[in-house]
């Protein structure tokens, strides 16, 4: 990785905590849709299947688009992607909220999801080129804290923005993604790389969409995504058992199951900083949540230890995403990939965000409780599999190198950097292999 002299000894905190803020900000306009959902029925007289497509928008732009955003982040650079992102959100919150039906409404949904996987997407990749592999862990899990933090944040402020009409929340999230833009483009760091495209250009692109790697990062996070959103559709049912009594009080107790999200997040880093494998770390709290899972389809609990439960499962499942995104640029197979390959492993989160809920809605409807949890479970077992034997695993006493790090001079002439492309790379082929020049 290209770092200026003395970068290493710079703190990498300051520029993470300005991505971070880019996902803050997007996670708002994700999580405005679910807290407006009652007002925006009433005010538009909107039938409930229009209004779930609302909620869906995003879901259905990732699970379609996470491959192009991530190669179009290769192509015009994280920097340039992740301010289009932001500008994208803003213009687009902007003409939801000035809609006057459906049609338009969604359609602006449809738009901000564009721009919110961008961001996504891009953040990432700028942490991962900025900051020196030896700290990547903790600010990598403060990136994956984004969504819980910002879905929480957004369920605590709408009751009061929406006392003034759920409009006033759109016109609110637009002015936070413009201004933030605006702050991107002056402060956001510059990719270390050139990102013009080239002849060989399509060579990298075959070679990471069948890597293993990668294609263990979208199927990790589709299992993760999909075990989650499956099981948090039960908290309304829980929290109808008495626990909320008004939707504000529901607002609040849904926040601190999803804000414990965020602190698994930050517990994830810290135990990938003190050395622990991001495959084992997956594996084990993927494997602790099949056991929560199971727990809270026991009724005869009562509300409270059922929601704690959740609670719970929200903090342990928490752990996942900062291991897959610690492990992102050491399973990228090209330097020029690493947007690439994040993007897959977005496609494969809004894979299970959309899947997700309606495979649990008909597990309840055929089995009730116990069916949708012995789901769960089996989409957490099949992760803890895929984690253990489809990530590619560095040889003992070696470092897998990330894909954004600059090899040496003596590259260019070792065996390996002159040995013609054979089939697609994974981490641990790099490895035995040693190091490799990329081309970018």
């Amino acid at each position: 990785m290209n770092t200026p002299k003395g970068a290493a000894r710079e703190s990498p905190w300051p520029m993470t905590l300005l991505l971070v803020g880019a996902g803050l900000v997007s996670a708002v306009q994700l999580g405005k849709a679910p807290a407006a959902m009652q007002a925006m029925q009433v005010a538009l007289g909107l039938p409930l299947e229009r209004v779930a497509w609302l909620l869906s928008a995003f879901g259905v732009v990732g699970a379609l688009f996470g491959i192009a955003i991530g190669t179009a982040t290769d192509r015009l650079g994280a920097r340039r992607t992740l301010v289009a992102g932001l500008a994208l959100q803003g213009a687009a919150s902007a003409a939801g909220a000035a809609a006057q039906n459906a049609t338009l409404l969604i359609a602006s949904r449809l738009v901000e999801g564009v721009g919110f996987l961008a961001v996504i997407v891009a953040a990432p990749a700028l942490i991962a080129r900025v900051v020196p592999a030896s700290r990547a862990a903790g600010p990598m899990a403060a990136w994956s804290a984004f969504m819980p933090a910002g879905m929480a944040l957004v369920l605590l402020a709408s009751p009061w923005l929406l006392a003034a009409g759920w409009r006033v929340l759109w016109w609110v999230g637009s002015g936070l993604a413009l201004g933030y833009a605006a702050l991107a483009a002056w402060r956001a760091p510059r990719d270390g790389t050139k990102h013009s495209p080239s002849r060989g250009s399509a060579l990298p692109l075959r070679r990471t969409l069948l890597a293993r790697g990668p294609l263990a990062l979208l199927l990790l996070f589709m299992l993760y995504a999909g075990a989650w959103f499956a099981l948090f559709g039960l908290l309304p049912v829980v929290l109808d058992g008495g626990l909320a009594a008004t939707p504000a009080q529901a607002n609040m107790l849904t926040a601190l199951a999803i804000a414990s999200g965020g602190a698994g997040n930050l517990a994830g880093g810290a135990l990938l900083a003190r050395g622990m494998r991001p495959a084992s770390l997956v594996a084990g709290a993927l494997g602790v949540c099949a056991l929560l899972a199971l727990s809270v389809a026991m009724e005869s609990l009562g509300a409270w230890p059922r929601y704690w439960l959740v609670v719970a499962f929200a903090t342990v499942a928490g752990l996942v995403p900062p291991a897959l995104f610690a492990e992102a640029p050491a399973q990228a197979p090209h330097a020029s990939t690493l947007g690439l390959t994040l993007g897959m492993m977005m496609q494969g989160n809004n894979l299970g965000l959309v899947a997700g809920p309606a495979a649990g809605a008909a597990l309840i409807a055929t089995g009730g409780w116990p069916a949708l949890a012995a789901g769960v479970a089996a989409l957490a077992g099949t992760g803890i599999v895929a984690s253990v034997c489809l990530l590619p695993r560095p040889v003992a006493g070696t470092r897998t190198p990330r894909a954004t790090e600059t090899q040496a001079p003596q590259a260019h002439h070792s065996p390996a950097a002159s040995r013609p492309m054979g089939p697609p790379a994974t981490g641990a082929d790099r490895v035995r292999s040693g190091p490799r020049q990329h081309s970018t």
